[in-house]
């Protein structure tokens, strides 16, 4: 049975180079292996650094040994928030370093793009390159950008234009420009809690926005069995009926738009009882495998969902259907190319 892992990470070393020059954060020091990403929070490297860097043979050996038959790589955070002129050319190189190994492991590695979005004209031109030039699939982006979130209205043309290109966009979290969980320690104002926080809210205003009643065929992807958001759907939908809202853009209920422009993935959740709980409220066609590799051991993450109580079909769904009923989509968009979930 076929794999799909829609969200695996890496760093490309120009990127690293360019937060080595900083001296504001985000900024990464060599000598402490830290990257900085506040004046309160730090995020230490050691391995995980390597692992990020490391996207050849040693990655498809572990993909081999997994049963992951296709992996879509992005990169992670960091060049969003360089000023518009260095994020242009660092987006420009991670860009090309990872259409280089689609080329050198076709089938295998899919490219998501990252983008200089401080420079909006810059970042649709990239995108568009990436999608029609080196055949990426998808727009991987972060839920704030520092002092931005992609929930701005500034941000629209680029998800306009990845609605044009049939492409869908990742929506990863990202550490919140301040929060009151920052003084709890990375762990907790990263991956613990904070990163859910930051992406419900920027999610939760992409929709108040009207952002999905303007660009209706907008994909858009959760990690993590969808941020919580499966557990608080039926409350929002209910307090948003119950309560009158003249700020509020959206023509649907939230739920609608978890049925018709959101999927999520399994990535860095290991809960047998959130995944029935996602699948409960979305339905198993929205849900899709991601590894969050290297920020989550790969291993583990695939026997978590070998582990749960699917039947044939579900687990095919789960595994790589609903990955074909987005290729479908975007062979719609461009009947010429299409993507190839395995080697």
């Amino acid at each position: 049975m076929k794999l799909v892992d829609f969200e695996n990470h890496f760093y490309d070393q120009c990127l690293i180079d360019a937060l080595a020059a900083r001296t504001e954060p985000p900024y990464y020091r060599a000598d402490t292996d830290l990257i900085t990403w506040s004046g309160t929070i730090t995020m230490p490297q050691g391995a995980l650094l390597q692992r990020l860097l490391a996207v050849g043979e040693a990655r498809i050996a572990m993909m081999d040994a997994l049963g992951i038959d296709c992996a879509v790589l992005s990169c992670s955070p960091g060049a969003e928030q360089l000023e518009p002129a260095e994020s242009v050319r660092v987006c420009r190189a991670t860009n090309d370093a990872l259409a280089a190994l689609t080329r050198q492991f076709p089938g295998r590695y899919l490219g998501s793009a990252v983008l200089p979005v401080k420079d909006i004209s810059a970042a649709v031109a990239e995108l568009e390159r990436c999608v029609t030039e080196l055949g990426f699939v998808a727009w991987h982006t972060h839920s704030n950008y520092g002092d931005t979130s992609p929930d701005g209205v500034r941000y629209r043309p680029l998800f306009q234009k990845a609605a044009d290109l049939g492409i869908y966009v990742y929506l990863h979290p990202q550490l919140a420009n301040s929060s009151r969980v920052d003084d709890c320690g990375f762990p907790v104002a990263g991956p613990g809690l904070g990163f859910t926080m930051d992406t419900i809210t920027t999610l939760t205003r992409m929709i108040i926005s009207g952002l999905f009643d303007e660009v209706p065929e907008l994909n858009l992807m959760l990690g993590h069995l969808g941020e919580a958001l499966p557990f608080l759907l039926e409350r929002m939908d209910n307090r948003l009926k119950f309560l009158p809202n003249p700020k509020a853009k959206n023509q649907h209920d939230f739920s609608y738009y978890f049925r018709h422009n959101i999927y999520v993935t399994t990535s860095g959740n290991m809960s047998a009882e959130a995944f029935e709980c996602t699948r409960r409220v979305l339905g198993l066609e929205r849900i899709l495998f991601g590894s969050d590799y290297p920020f989550e051991n790969a291993e583990d993450m695939v026997e978590y969902i070998h582990n749960l109580p699917l039947g044939q079909r579900e687990r095919e769904a789960l595994y790589f259907r609903n990955a074909e009923a987005l290729e479908s989509a975007f062979k719609r968009k461009h009947s010429n190319r299409g993507w190839h979930w395995s080697a």
